[in-house]
């Protein structure tokens, strides 16, 4: 470019190039030609937010005496080896114009004569601050991809795996660079699933995805896992198709799952053995008795006109039974839900128990008129009967002792006895069922029996319940 004038402002050229003039007054950047010698011979700027003093100020003024001392070396530094080497120079720095911050600068260096050279500046603040930020969210994208606990994964067109986060590594038990280059589905789905893994990703290739699909995983130490797996399109820097597979460990959920369906299983057998139960009770007891009873008076009104001493035995023998019927029912009542539990509260119900037991039972309770909700007090009430029926049937103990207490807002309920220990709730049988029932309020269930030391049975029932 034609050089500057020496003594005016670069926008007021000396000469009659009108190229030349046009050219500067076109480019939106500051312009500052300064000599060797580190004084300003001439500017152009747009604006007098550009300059660190007023326009009046710069012209025969020292870079020094207007800048700070580092930026002011590193200018003169780069326009005395422009000079010197008639190459194109660049720098960087930053400089607080306007008191609101510094800004970042670009500075081009050009030779422009023996003793002098031209600085174009361009202030490049918000492009620097878009890439701080986009460095930002990267590392922030690269943290979440290596924090986050589910399964991350890239694959290529052919299913081929480009990448792995950290989540899914530990999981295979496979080094990352041993993943890459090899099939998805090869390494962590289960053989068994690989066909429909693949069928799957060929329907998400011909845009038919799947949607959430479910396999087994077999993991470094044999788990079985069981993974939910999403997938996203996505395309590279360069616009290549890739697919980023995202999985869910579900292991617990399908176990806790596994575990809600059983219990439904036993609640449903356990409900029809005492349907069954109650029918059996009914037909071989106060059944027959009431046809006895039937029976009775029919022959009592054949003999009433003709044998009426008679007829006043079968009234008596079918009063008889009508009483041992009563009882027998009272008895059926009594095991579906006692009667003294729901006049007189858990403390005098679970002190009936343990009168009746035929071994010493100590009993530790609460406030003896403490109230609770029903359906804690029917969950305790049977907590205490099944486990006692144990002690009694299985455990050969000697003494047991039954423990009600409060904590807060739980109600705990403990039977412990001095047996033979070794006791495991199977599906199916009476402890089975207490933890389906006292885990149907929310509450927890344990069993420690160590074998020889007796055992110790624990529920904890919380007080605020939906009735």
């Amino acid at each position: 470019m034609t050089a500057p004038p020496t003594d005016a402002r670069l926008d007021q050229p000396a000469t009659n190039d009108s190229t030349a003039r046009a050219l500067v007054a076109a480019i939106p950047d500051p312009i500052f030609r300064i000599g060797v010698d580190g004084r300003y011979r001439g500017f152009k700027v747009d604006s007098e937010r550009d300059l660190m003093t007023p326009p009046d100020q710069v012209i025969g003024r020292a870079v020094h005496e207007r800048l700070p001392a580092e930026v002011a070396d590193a200018i003169l530094a780069a326009g005395r080896r422009a000079v010197d080497e008639q190459e194109v120079q660049q720098i960087e720095y930053s400089l607080d114009l306007q008191g609101d911050g510094p800004r970042d600068y670009e500075g081009r260096v050009v030779a422009c004569g023996p003793d002098e050279f031209v600085l174009i500046v361009r202030d490049f603040t918000d492009r620097t601050r878009q890439e701080r930020e986009l460095e930002r969210e990267r590392d922030f994208s690269r943290a979440v991809v290596r924090s986050t606990p589910s399964f991350l994964a890239l694959v290529d067109e052919d299913g081929i795996l480009l990448g792995v986060n950290s989540a899914l590594e530990r999981a295979a038990g496979i080094p990352e660079e041993e993943w890459i280059g090899n099939p998805f589905w090869t390494l962590f789905i289960a053989q068994e699933d690989v066909p429909r893994a693949q069928e799957d990703f060929q329907r998400l290739r011909t845009g038919d995805p799947p949607g959430v699909v479910e396999y087994e995983h077999v993991g470094p130490d044999g788990e079985q896992l069981v993974v939910d797996w999403t997938a996203t399109v996505v395309h590279d820097s360069e616009g290549a198709l890739r697919y980023l597979l995202c999985g869910l460990d579900v292991t617990a959920r399908k176990r806790v799952e596994e575990e809600i369906r059983r219990s439904r299983a036993r609640i449903v057998s356990a409900s029809d053995a005492e349907r069954k139960r109650l029918e059996r009770n009914l037909h071989d007891g106060a059944q027959q008795n009431l046809v006895s009873v039937s029976h009775a008076v029919h022959l009592a009104l054949r003999s009433l006109r003709t044998d009426p001493d008679q007829a006043e035995q079968h009234l008596e023998r079918a009063l008889e039974e009508l009483t041992t019927t009563h009882e027998e029912l009272r008895e059926l009542a009594r095991g579906l839900h006692p009667q003294i539990l729901t006049l007189q509260g858990l403390n005098s119900a679970v002190r009936s128990i343990a009168r009746r037991a035929p071994i010493p039972v100590t009993v530790v309770t609460v406030d003896h008129e403490q109230r609770w909700p029903p359906l804690v007090e029917s969950a305790a009430y049977f907590v205490v009967s099944e486990a006692l029926t144990n002690v009694l049937k299985y455990a050969r103990a000697s003494s047991a002792t039954i423990r009600l207490a409060r904590r807060e807002d739980v109600l705990i309920v403990e039977v412990s006895d001095d047996g033979f220990g070794g006791a495991e709730p199977s599906e199916g049988s009476g402890l089975g069922g207490l933890r389906d029932r006292v885990e149907a309020l929310d509450g927890t269930f344990e069993i420690d029996s160590p074998p020889g030391s007796g055992t110790r049975i624990r529920a904890e029932l919380p007080l605020e319940i939906d009735q």
